[in-house]
């Protein structure tokens, strides 16, 4: 179905028929309806059926007004909002196609500021300086800025529609607090695709050693936790007969290590924080399948001795981790979709997988994202209303133009090996997971103590929990007075 969709939306960018706010036209096509019109039927058609996402913003005249995107600057994510000209690169002349047809069709000017991650810009809302409009932050200090009351609630500004198909239906609900989007994810927020994760395997040492064919074993449900592991054990390899595993042997699993237990357990459907019937969050990590899911994890890296645990870590996959992969010293990789791109010149083919369900009674994979930033809208904004029609109208251009163009010809034209690594792209793309103690709670618990639990392979995780829980439980506790 997302393919689907896909498709019908390159058509629109392809034609640059489609406007958000286009009015005059009838047949409004749902997302989830197939699309069954080629180009070349559209060139043959009196009336042109109407593709892609719409929104239902008014089209205001601003009268040249700016709308002012502050951004940080980091190098895991596409964090760039806007470009002076189009280059021929197909996700950066994106950009400049929907800033373009925004600006066209309200008469206003996109400003994109660039500023230093972690910025201050709680500083900037406390000073009552109406410095912006929305701003991205992340995710763990949009959460610390809205329980200050420095942010107006995503679902309480004009003209912003959460139902629509462009915002992440999924996320949000995972996101949001006390039933309250403080913030929102939507199609705008690219880094969000570029934060979600999967693995990597190297197609030259799965042949060498006559391993399974992996489509096949996602396709059939039966690659599981179990099953990688048999995998990784067949190539461990101590490969200039030194006796001992270092940089230069061939490993079953790369990743940061921080990236190891939550990668495995969002794999596995589980979430170390989960929400109650009021939206509240609550522990659960002390469940029987979550702790078997954490302690399989350290089995089958550990214990086996798949892991390579002395990797150099610069970045969310680290570049040795990298080099490492592409000279055949592995056979998976943990990656995002972001550093997908940072392989375009291996030479060695590989393909893309979701992470392993648990076991074959799962009911389907999941994905992770890992963290994200967020449009925040601060208290002192001025102009609600035109900031929730820019907003939302960005939204639903970003699904008509930016998406397609990252996703199905960036991501896909350029840099997969095959067609399936696109099914299975497809695949990741639908099962995102994001998991509050993962994202928005990371510095308590995913880079705290499950990082700290981890490189340190110590698995009583009810100790541990023991010594946090006041601590969760605090912050827990900050929510219902939002209410």
């Amino acid at each position: 179905m997302f393919k689907r969709i896909l498709s019908a939306l390159l058509i629109a960018v392809i034609l640059l028929s489609a406007s958000c706010g286009d009015k005059g036209k009838s047949g409004d096509t749902p997302a989830e309806t197939e699309q069954n019109t080629t180009p070349e039927q559209v060139e043959t058609t009196e009336t042109e059926p109407e593709t892609g996402f719409k929104d239902d913003v008014p089209d205001t005249d601003y009268e040249g007004k700016e709308f002012r995107i502050r951004t940080i600057e980091n190098a895991n994510v596409h964090s760039i909002v806007d470009v002076e000209e189009q280059t021929g690169d197909t996700y950066f002349d994106s950009l400049y196609i929907r800033n373009r047809a925004i600006e066209d069709r309200f008469n206003i000017k996109i400003v994109g500021t660039v500023v230093a991650d972690n910025a201050g810009e709680a500083k900037i809302i406390l000073a009552g300086d109406d410095a912006f409009d929305v701003a991205s932050v992340r995710c763990v200090n949009a959460i610390t800025m809205w329980e200050d009351n420095l942010l107006i609630n995503t679902e309480d500004v004009p003209n912003i529609d959460l139902t629509k198909p462009y915002w992440s239906q999924s996320i949000n609900e995972s996101i949001s607090l006390a039933n309250q989007n403080y913030v929102a994810i939507g199609a705008f927020d690219m880094n969000v695709y570029d934060l979600t994760f999967c693995l990597l395997f190297n197609k030259n040492v799965a042949e060498s050693f006559s391993l399974e064919n992996m489509y096949s074993l996602v396709d059939e449900g039966k690659f599981t936790m179990d099953k990688m592991s048999e995998q990784m054990q067949v190539v461990l390899a101590d490969l200039n007969g030194d006796d001992k595993f270092d940089k230069n042997d061939r490993w079953g699993y790369l990743a940061h290590p921080k990236n190891v237990l939550p990668g495995f357990w969002i794999g596995a459907g589980e979430k170390t924080i989960q929400k109650d019937e009021n939206d509240l969050p609550y522990n659960n990590m002390m469940t029987d399948r979550f702790n078997s899911v954490f302690n399989k994890t350290f089995e089958i890296t550990y214990d086996t001795g798949v892991y390579f645990r002395k990797m150099s870590c610069d970045c969310d996959v680290p570049s040795q981790g990298r080099k490492m992969f592409a000279q055949d010293q592995s056979l998976f990789l943990d990656a995002n979709l972001f550093y997908i791109a940072a392989l375009r010149d291996m030479e060695t083919d590989f393909g893309i997988l979701p992470y392993p369900k648990y076991d074959e009674t799962q009911d389907r994979y999941y994905s992770r994202v890992s963290y994200y930033w967020c449009c925040i809208i601060p208290v002192t904004n001025k102009d609600l209303s035109f900031t929730g029609a820019i907003l939302e109208a960005l939204n639903c251009e970003s699904a008509n133009t930016v998406v397609p163009a990252y996703y199905e010809i960036a991501l896909k034209g350029k840099y997969s090996r095959d067609t399936e690594s696109e099914q299975m792209l497809q695949l990741i793309a639908d099962n995102r997971i994001v998991d509050i103690g993962d994202t928005t709670m990371c510095n308590k618990i995913r880079d705290g103590f499950m990082a700290s639990l981890f490189e340190a392979n110590k698995r009583d995780l009810a100790s541990k929990l023991a010594s946090v829980e006041s601590q969760l439980q605090e912050y827990i506790e900050k929510i219902p007075q939002k209410n």
